[in-house]
């Protein structure tokens, strides 16, 4: 889709999940060769959110500096990049001295007849990123199936009280497999215990990122193998059905409360009350 419109998305579902100040800049509109945004039917829809309807009266309009986003949201500290998209614009960045590591989603451990879009939409890109000597962790899409979410709990979703959690089960309805995408590199990146990585080497072959058969020739790289599917699962629908800041809130007045050798027991208790 246009970057515009990726753009103007992001922004109205940070809105819609009531996070609307957190900032989205709009980054490059083709890629190093030149390649604009692709045409034709997609797993995202001709809008990019699969006919969710989203309101965007009120959006932000994006930044046009995607730079100052990077130095608005790092403050100095380490940045660790989730690259869930063509790697134009991790390719000009990803060499700031605050770039800590890349989580790149793309790349194939088996090849099929589609190449992967992210890696062939910008190869030049994904070699840039990856030769650039940060430390990145290639989340293949062959990963994709081990968390599809069950047809349940994606109806209880679209009933939750939660506005987050509806419209992740709206936008889960419309998915092709009702599968988390590129969300399970978030998970990954919040619970890499879930996850069984592999250093590997990655080559580029025909506009593909595959395992490279010598490795003298590939990119050294840490390689997502393997995923506890319905914990990843469990961990996203967590993730969108509690309220982070009121468990905290409430972790602390139970510290407040309760004697040291209690707490374990106290906190077991609000588990299960979440």
């Amino acid at each position: 889709m246009p970057v515009e419109v990726g753009a103007r998305n992001a922004s109205a579902v940070l809105a819609a999940a009531g996070s609307g100040h957190v900032p989205v800049a709009a980054g490059a509109a083709r890629s190093i060769e030149g390649r604009g945004a692709r045409s034709g039917t997609t797993n995202h829809g001709a809008d990019g959110l699969g006919g969710v309807r989203v309101p965007v009266d009120q959006v932000r309009p994006p930044r046009a500096d995607p730079e100052g986003l990077l130095d608005a949201v790092s403050g100095g500290r380490p940045l660790a990049v989730a690259a869930c998209a063509p790697l134009t614009n991790v390719a000009r960045y990803v060499s700031r001295a605050d770039t800590d590591r890349v989580v790149l989603v793309g790349g194939e451990r088996v090849v099929e007849d589609d190449p992967e879009f992210n890696v062939d939409q910008d190869p030049d890109a994904a070699a840039l990123v990856l030769g650039s000597g940060v430390p990145s962790t290639v989340f293949p899409v062959d990963l994709f199936a081990s968390f599809a979410v069950p047809e349940a709990t994606v109806a209880r979703l679209r009933v939750a009280p939660s506005p987050v959690a509806r419209l992740a089960g709206e936008l889960l309805a419309v998915r092709r497999g009702r599968v988390l995408g590129d969300a399970g590199a978030l998970v990954f990146l919040a619970h890499p215990e879930l996850f069984q990585v592999s250093r590997s080497h990655m080559a580029l072959v025909d506009r593909r990122l595959v395992p490279a058969r010598i490795d003298a020739i590939g990119f050294p790289v840490d390689l997502v193998v393997r995923a506890d599917g319905p914990a990843v699962v469990a961990a996203f629908v967590d993730a969108v059905t509690v309220p982070v800041a009121p468990f905290q809130q409430a972790t602390a007045d139970l510290r407040a409360r309760v004697e040291v050798t209690d707490v374990a027991a106290a906190l077991e208790h609000l588990d299960d009350e979440r």
